[in-house]
């Protein structure tokens, strides 16, 4: 008799084939049977685990690791809320509620009838359009709680057709400089982007054979990482090229910083000027290989980039023995499953082995052990994509577009309250105020600025009083935040300090890793707290206790995710403090919004075997 998961063994084999180790193919197979069957059955795990010798138990280890991964049945649709800041302060609140009455379920719920389950997501990059949610792979931008029965309905009785995968969003709001293709409506395919001199500086450096070109170039412009590391381009690349072989580069697509939505631009609109860039980058380092690993939460960004992807390898520009210079290169995208951490380099080359997506303790550095201990270069999407225009104005050009501090232009995504949210292609070194007040329009509504978020849930927070600071990475750095990848989230006089900060900190417990004890414990602490305060139930202790365990925190995590996981409700407090006193000593909120009793509250689902159980006990009881 026939196991049951035979029938599959033909499309397993095929992406075991695909992949360059049966580790790295687990994630792909995982994503097979949850697109197939919505689920990964004990059935499918074991036929997994025979085809890649891995045991059942490590399986469920990696797989439950992931938030997209389930390993029991849910509904025949699934619907993702999006709960990250942007969308949680225009409207995601209203839509939270609403579906879990529509649907009569909670947070990883399924409806009796087995039509929807529901969960949380932590950003589509949807920001400029909040609030945003999606249904299995479609995409629902600007989304009203009235709108929602309609939605469900549609897909109650099956009269929906798959979306077509095009750009979503405006494009630049602004005159572009060195991204001129974000200027475009449409995806700008492989015709449209030669006929507007794409690829030029790919063949003038392959005619001349000269890869080290890229690397001086680079050097001359002063790039610098756009994820939000700044670390210098050139060097990392110089540092891969010095090591023995084989070489990788990566991109980092995992753009899951909430308010961060400028890479899901460059991909979907200007694919090839990012393709370009990371051939150009490969060809500099002598890479073997090429990865780019991308969010599951970007389903029309992978299925453009799958057919970009066709389009330069139809042209030669991958492939074997492009330009035919010798040299031999492709790029693969590898899809991740949900997992905020992954956007951490190192986490996230674990994720690209096919493992739970944990951070490395560093050193060594990813140049010298990064992806199957060989030395990677990984560069963020709109690093890579810069790297075309530099090699065809010149390094010195783009260097000149800066400030004295930090070369060069960067995109910055612009939303929360603010009259004109979108993507501004900013040269650094602007004001604070020209972006918010004269680009972004100010705040509507009447209202008056209270902070900003300048680097999305990573950073401490923005006054009103810094407005004229330089948006530079040092300069912000010397004002106690960070850049980081330029996502301002605008928050306006109505915004309840507190409020933020609970809804912060348990974005960070459900994304904390749990890999090393500050991190799992401190995010949770925080958040219990904070559960507390805005429940009424605060004391004057609770302020200290936060302040120090969030020094605790930034001191001895291993990554970035622990160290800045308490900067907002630190910094808060700092410039809020009466705020606090008030829901502390007066329970009171100011804004209205904290319930300020004991009570069920929306929430993130605690961090738990994500998708292993249908069902837990709740974390909050309903009563006292």
């Amino acid at each position: 008799m026939e196991h049951p998961g035979e029938k599959h063994t033909g499309e397993l084999s095929r992406i075991l084939s695909e992949w360059d180790n049966p580790q790295q193919a687990v994630l792909p197979m995982f994503h097979y049977f949850m697109e197939r069957d919505k689920y990964i059955s004990p059935e499918a795990l074991e036929h997994i685990g025979r085809l890649t010798g891995i045991s059942q138990s490590d399986l469920l280890g990696i797989g439950t690791f992931y938030q997209y991964f389930s390993f029991h049945k849910e509904g025949r649709h699934t619907v993702r809320v999006c709960l990250a800041t942007p969308c949680v302060f225009c409207g995601g609140k209203g839509l939270l509620e609403t579906l879990q009455k529509e649907l009569g379920v909670a947070l990883d719920e399924t409806t009796k009838d087995g039509v929807f389950t529901l969960k949380p997501a932590q950003c589509f990059g949807q920001c400029v359009d909040a609030p945003s949610l999606q249904i299995d792979s479609d995409v629902y931008p600007k989304v009203t709680p009235e709108a929602i029965p309609d939605i469900l309905s549609r897909y109650r009785h099956g009269q929906v057709k798959p979306q077509e995968a095009v750009p979503f969003g405006p494009p630049l709001a602004n005159a572009p400089v060195v991204f001129t293709g974000l200027s475009e409506s449409e995806t700008l395919w492989i015709s449209r982007y030669e006929a507007k001199g794409g690829y030029r500086a790919l063949r003038e450096i392959f005619s001349a054979r000269d890869p080290d070109r890229v690397i001086r170039e680079i050097e001359v412009s002063g790039l610098a990482g756009r994820g939000g590391g700044a670390f210098a381009t050139s060097k990392k690349l110089q540092a891969v090229r010095k090591n023995p072989k084989p070489h990788y580069i990566v991109a980092n697509a995992d753009e899951g910083e909430p308010g961060t939505f400028k890479d899901r631009y460059i991909m979907e609109r200007d694919p090839h000027a990012f393709l370009e860039g990371m051939i150009l980058a490969g060809y500099a380092i002598d890479a073997d290989a090429g990865y780019i690993y991308l969010r599951e939460e970007y389903p029309h960004s992978y299925a453009i980039l799958q057919k970009s992807l066709a389009e330069a390898r139809d042209k030669g520009y991958l492939g074997p023995n492009i330009q035919n210079s010798g040299w031999s290169f492709d790029i693969r995208v590898y899809l991740g499953a949900g997992a905020y951490i992954c956007g951490e380099d190192s986490s996230l080359l674990n994720s690209l082995e096919g493992k739970r997506g944990l951070p490395r303790n560093k050193p060594p550095r990813l140049s010298d052990i990064g992806l199957w201990k060989a030395p990677t270069d990984v560069q963020n999407v709109e690093t890579l994509a810069a790297i075309p225009r530099i090699l065809c104005e010149g390094g010195a050009w783009y260097r000149s577009l800066g400030d004295e501090k930090s070369a060069g232009t960067k995109l910055f995504c612009l939303s929360g309250h603010i009259s004109r949210p979108g993507l501004y292609e900013v040269p650094l070194g602007m004001t604070l105020r020209h972006v918010i007040e004269d680009l972004g329009g100010g705040i509507p509504g009447g209202r008056s600025l209270k902070a900003v978020l300048p680097a999305g849930s990573a950073g401490s927070m923005l006054y009103p009083p810094q407005l004229d600071l330089n948006l530079d990475y040092p300069s912000v750095a010397q004002a106690g935040s960070l850049l980081g990848a330029a996502s301002l989230i605008v928050m306006d006089d109505s915004v309840c300090m507190v409020d933020l900060a609970y809804w912060m900190s348990g974005f960070f417990h459900h994304e904390s890793c749990g890999q090393c004890t500050p991190c799992r414990d401190g995010t949770e602490d925080i958040h219990e707290v904070l559960q507390k305060i805005v429940m009424g139930e605060g004391e004057p202790s609770h302020l200290d206790f936060i302040k120090s365990l969030g020094d605790y925190m930034k001191s001895a995590s291993i990554c970035g995710l622990g160290t800045t996981a308490p900067n907002v409700p630190v910094s808060s407090i700092q410039h809020f403090e009466e705020e606090w006193r008030e829901h502390i000593r007066d329970k009171r909120c100011r804004a209205g919004v904290c319930p300020m009793v004991r009570r069920k509250i929306a929430d993130f689902p605690i961090r738990r075997s994500r998708g292993l159980v249908a069902e837990l006990p709740p974390f909050l009881p309903e009563g006292p």
